[in-house]
């Protein structure tokens, strides 16, 4: 069984997939960003060189239901991935520009949880 952050990266590396039908490069990468008085954070970044979103779309891709897909997608990956980035205490944030490809970048603390 996928715990909860697995689902999040299987939907993102899944995304960039879709994203390159003709092929091209997914990397994904993670690093510790050392504490600044708190915790430490991890921070996961998947990247691709597929289609990319048009500005005008990435204030919305969070949004349930709202899909860059033209013939398939019900627009709830990604609002599903936010939810469970923000239950976690972290954020997840877009960086895309069309025809060039598209970075998310996952934020977790690695202080453990105190709600559970």
């Amino acid at each position: 069984m996928l715990t909860r952050i697995e689902q999040v990266l299987v939907n993102l590396y899944l995304n960039a997939i879709d994203a390159m039908p003709e092929g091209g490069k997914l990397n994904v990468g993670a690093n510790v960003k050392p504490a600044d008085g708190t915790s430490s954070t991890v921070v996961i970044t998947v990247a691709d060189t597929g289609f990319g979103i048009e500005k005008k779309d990435l204030p919305k891709i969070f949004q349930p239901f709202f899909t860059a897909k033209k013939k398939s997608g019900l627009g709830l990956g990604l609002p599903i991935c936010d939810r469970i980035i923000k239950n976690h205490g972290g954020k997840i944030e877009v960086e895309s520009q069309p025809r060039r490809g598209t970075i998310f970048k996952v934020y977790l603390s690695l202080e453990p949880s105190r709600t559970g």
